[in-house]
């Protein structure tokens, strides 16, 4: 598709659409003008959002003939993986691949505190903020979609979403299912029936489950990650990026465990956290550039979105529900203190948990980067006039095939408070499965083969 073509929608950017062939791969460059605000017409600003489109080289003559699939990538925050990932070179080989870097991330109008920066206020930063959840995200894909083609006889695409995408494809199913071929969703059905509170409570009970196995399987550790505990409690630590390491802080890393090889990771961490400089322990460089690399590339939209993802509507605030719950029937779990754990220094019983995906107010403190957001982000927590992200009454009547692999132990995606979810929407199919961590569809591309299949009817899932 040229460019020329391609710009009949309107938001297609004029000029050259960049191409490059490479590991039996041809890939295409678009970046689409669309509106900032979709539903306020009295509104003229425009962001730029960047999709790339890959099929396999030798397919590249019939490229037009081929169906499409749209990336829905997980965060919310992050661009969409490289093109030469496993499950995109396989399905490249049926359809053309769109990798979607939703508004915000990747090569899309970037969403920093450098271009924050501009808003005069932390009000009209927040207003800036709200513009970028799922609805907005569904919204800009159906601009897209209606670009890339209208010279097609199929109007409709396939969606795939991992984690957040997996909810941006429920909200989708919910706007727009008359555009969608098929869905499959990994690790990312949305609690559309369950509270925050809820979701973060089993959260916060998963993250103690992974916790203990971390420690199971490397028990010398529990006096490694007391002693780093007791050295950030008793020592003012700064970091490479300029924030400070706090006790809480590192209790984050826990984060790590439900993806695969997080575990190793933190324990590796963990073997090389301290130097001996004349006769005195301190925490090493390597150590704090390697939690740097881990925590303070963040995006702005992770971290201060993240509550917001689950406010479904109106009158619904997401009120730093994590930190809520922390300081109040976790705190005895989760709160560290010195004199306490030097009590237990050496009682094996007693060990340092880790948090999980969780989003708290005080990492506009502890994180140097998010500190000029604070009071966006303060206003953003009490916030209660959001838009609808999903329709009940419209996934009830739900004709999309829709295929979703579930994962028994998902640490972020919890896998009761989606099975209710999937009991919204007939025909779903789910497979539920051990096998994988919440990061299967980067660990296996035959994670979305298995799920094409299902909508196929090729292998026998049982309905919910």
């Amino acid at each position: 598709m040229t460019a020329q073509e391609a710009s009949k929608g309107g938001y297609l950017r004029p000029g050259l659409i960049e191409s490059f062939v490479a590991n039996g791969l041809k890939t295409q460059d678009y970046y689409f003008d669309l509106p900032l605000y979709h539903t306020d017409d009295s509104k003229k600003e425009t962001i730029v959002v960047f999709a790339r489109r890959v099929v396999a080289a030798d397919k590249q003559a019939d490229a037009d003939k081929l169906p499409w699939l749209i990336y829905f990538q997980g965060g919310p925050g992050f661009g969409s993986p490289a093109y030469t990932t496993g499950w995109v070179k396989n399905a490249a080989k049926k359809f053309n691949v769109l990798l979607l870097d939703q508004r915000g991330t990747g090569l899309s109008t970037a969403m920093t505190v450098q271009v924050l920066s501009q808003f005069k206020t932390p009000q009209e930063q927040a207003e800036y903020f709200m513009q970028f959840r799922a609805d907005s995200i569904v919204r800009d894909s159906e601009l897209i979609r209606e670009t890339l083609l209208a010279n097609s006889t199929e109007k409709k695409w396939s969606l795939l979403g991992q984690s957040y995408g997996g909810f941006c494809i429920t909200t989708y199913l919910s706007l727009f299912p008359d555009s969608i071929t098929a869905a499959y969703i990994t690790g990312g059905i949305p609690p559309v029936v369950d509270s925050l509170e809820t979701v973060y409570r089993k959260s916060y009970k998963s993250v103690m489950d992974h916790s203990e196995q971390y420690y199971k399987r490397f028990p010398m550790d529990i006096k490694r990650v007391k002693k780093i505990m007791k050295y950030l409690a008793t020592n003012e630590v700064k970091m490479p990026s300029g924030g400070t390491l706090t006790p809480r802080k590192f209790q984050q890393l826990g984060q790590r465990f439900g993806l695969s090889g997080g575990m190793d990771a933190i324990h590796q961490l963990c073997l090389g956290a301290f130097i001996t400089i004349q006769g005195k322990e301190v925490l090493s460089s390597g150590f704090l550039h390697d939690i740097d690399a881990l925590q303070d590339l963040i995006p702005p939209i992770y971290a201060i979105l993240h509550e917001a993802i689950y406010c479904d509507g109106p009158n619904v605030a997401s009120n730093w529900t994590a930190s809520q719950l922390l300081n109040g029937e976790f705190k005895s779990v989760f709160g560290y203190s010195v004199k306490e754990y030097e009590a237990h220094e050496d009682d094996s019983s007693k060990i340092v948990y880790f948090t999980g995906e969780h989003m708290y107010d005080w990492m506009l403190d502890d994180y140097a980067y998010l500190q000029p957001l604070k009071e966006c982000a303060d206003i953003l927590a009490k916030y209660t006039n959001w838009p609808k992200l999903y329709h009940p009454e419209v996934l009830a009547k739900n004709t999309v095939p829709v295929a979703a692999a579930v994962y028994y132990d998902d640490m972020f995606v919890d896998r009761e408070c989606s099975e209710n979810t999937a009991k919204l929407i007939p025909g779903i199919k789910l497979w539920i499965t051990n096998e994988y961590k919440h990061s299967g569809l980067r660990d296996d591309s035959g994670i979305l083969t298995k799920l094409m299949k299902m909508v196929s009817n090729e292998v026998d899932i049982p309905t919910p």
